[in-house]
């Protein structure tokens, strides 16, 4: 399907849903519109899938099947269920999976990816986990997130590995309660980045290694 044919039946169908709201004639407006995400999801998914250049496609289709589930969830759940947002941001992410899926080139696309899915699993235990355990969880989700980029095929480099390292002991000490330490934790990642940057660039030269 040619993007524009896309892009047009998108739109025409938004413009005629939001008409629809307007003038008030949409029986049950949200199973609408949580089927109209779910098409233009579908829609975004079947570029993704067929027209191997189209990587963006994977992420408006994660959320709009996001916003899709979120509709759903609500109407399940009730309003006041706050993993709707959880399972909007698990989908987003898992959008970015998607195009790392497709091209072990875009390695980028595990940070914000694993970012997302780490939010998510906070949602779903928010409320049943103390403020030390959900910062500490949040920290620990981005460690392993960049953690991933030194071992996976495409990525497999050194300084997300430093970073790793720094979350992770930040996670340690928020899960320890340690407000102080954490604080100066955050000025040593910070200097130790920066002189590591500064290291690299004014550093002994040696010959360029894959990962390096």
């Amino acid at each position: 399907m040619p993007s524009n044919v896309l892009w047009g039946v998108l739109l025409l169908l938004g413009g005629l849903l939001l008409m629809l709201d307007y003038l008030d004639v949409l029986p049950g407006a949200w199973a609408v519109w949580a089927v109209a995400f779910g098409v233009a999801g579908a829609a975004f998914l079947y570029v993704f899938l067929t027209q191997r250049e189209q990587w963006w496609a994977a992420i408006p289709a994660g959320w709009l099947f996001g916003l899709t589930g979120v509709m759903v969830w609500e109407q399940i759940a009730g309003a006041g269920d706050d993993r709707g947002g959880a399972l909007l941001l698990g989908l987003g992410g898992l959008g970015f999976w998607a195009v790392y899926a497709r091209s072990h080139e875009s390695w980028w696309a595990v940070i914000p990816g694993g970012a997302l899915v780490t939010l998510s699993v906070m949602g779903m235990v928010d409320g049943s986990a103390g403020d030390n355990t959900m910062g500490s969880m949040l920290f620990f989700g981005l460690a392993v997130t960049f953690a991933l980029l030194t071992v996976l095929p495409g990525a497999r480099m050194r300084w997300p590995g430093i970073v790793a390292a720094g979350l992770a002991v930040i996670g340690i000490l928020t899960a320890l309660g340690a407000d102080d330490a954490i604080t100066m934790a955050n000025f040593v990642v910070l200097m130790g980045v920066g002189g590591y940057l500064i290291w690299r660039a004014i550093g002994p030269r040696r010959p360029h290694q894959p990962g390096v």
